[in-house]
């Protein structure tokens, strides 16, 4: 392995500690399960790890896991980093540094991270779920208008409109209401949706799906994912037994510096 997924592995035991000695339910996801299935642990050419949590289970660990962690690592979010423009958490280690292009401006941590996502009740009903993606849409827009992606013309124009409207300088509190909605769903809904996944015409997977989760091993630690899993890998990835082209196999995450030896904060200036 290689620096970065160490202080990831490093992460993710600090993060299963705390599971564990609170009983939480978590699964590993997204291209994280993936490798666990394909590989036994991280994707060769990836370097991050996803966890999932039913959003009682996420609410708990929010509440309690900074005082359970070491002292330079991070319990991220926008309740706790009020420039972070994400709708998930992530654990981060101020240690090191770890700054994306896209983010590069904020004033925020900075440092390596695993995500934590939390895996919220869908609507079952077709007219809910028209209602509520129309309101989520909008609030999706205030919350990302901060984040400078390869963005088109259309994108750029309606970023700078949001921002005029002020919202750009309140981004936490715009997180906060669609946290609001998103929650907002009773437990019996036959759907999770990770409302942070990047991967957003997938976000739902029915609760089935997940069950109470499968265990495998990821570099030779015992984790749980999915217990559908093929079918979740399926409806993820399609074809995920063959592996990508050589030129797509590289991380997702597009950095202006890495550095596992130093604190972002030698790097950076705000």
């Amino acid at each position: 392995m290689n620096d970065t997924q160490n202080i990831s592995l490093d992460l993710f035991r600090n993060f299963l500690e705390i599971c564990n000695k609170l009983n939480l339910k978590w699964y590993m996801i997204n291209g994280s399960a993936l490798g666990a299935v394909k590989y036994g642990g991280f994707i060769p050419w990836d370097d991050d790890i996803d966890v999932g949590m039913p959003r009682k289970d996420y609410e708990i660990f929010l509440k309690e896991a900074q005082s359970l962690l070491p002292e330079h690592i991070f319990l991220q979010n926008y309740r706790t980093d009020k420039y972070f423009p994400h709708i998930f958490s992530k654990l981060r280690n101020s240690n090191t540094t770890f700054i994306e292009r896209s983010i590069k401006h904020l004033n925020m941590n900075h440092g390596m991270y695993i995500d934590i996502f939390p895996l919220d009740n869908y609507p079952d009903d077709p007219e809910t779920q028209k209602t509520f993606n129309r309101k989520k849409k909008v609030l999706v827009w205030k919350c990302v208008c901060n984040i400078k992606n390869n963005l088109s013309f259309k994108v750029k124009l309606r970023n700078c409109f949001v921002k005029l409207l002020g919202y750009g300088k309140r981004t936490h509190k715009s997180l906060a209401h669609l946290e609001k909605l998103i929650s907002a769903f009773p437990e019996n809904s036959k759907t999770f949706c990770n409302h942070g996944d990047r991967m957003r015409k997938k976000q739902c997977v029915s609760k089935e799906i997940y069950g109470n989760g499968c265990e495998m091993m990821f570099e030779g630690i015992k984790v749980n994912i999915p217990e559908k899993y093929d079918e979740y890998l399926t409806h993820k990835y399609g074809n995920w037994r063959a592996d990508p082209p050589k030129e797509q196999q590289n991380s997702h995450h597009h950095t202006t510096i890495c550095d596992p030896k130093k604190p972002y904060s030698e790097y950076i200036e705000f």
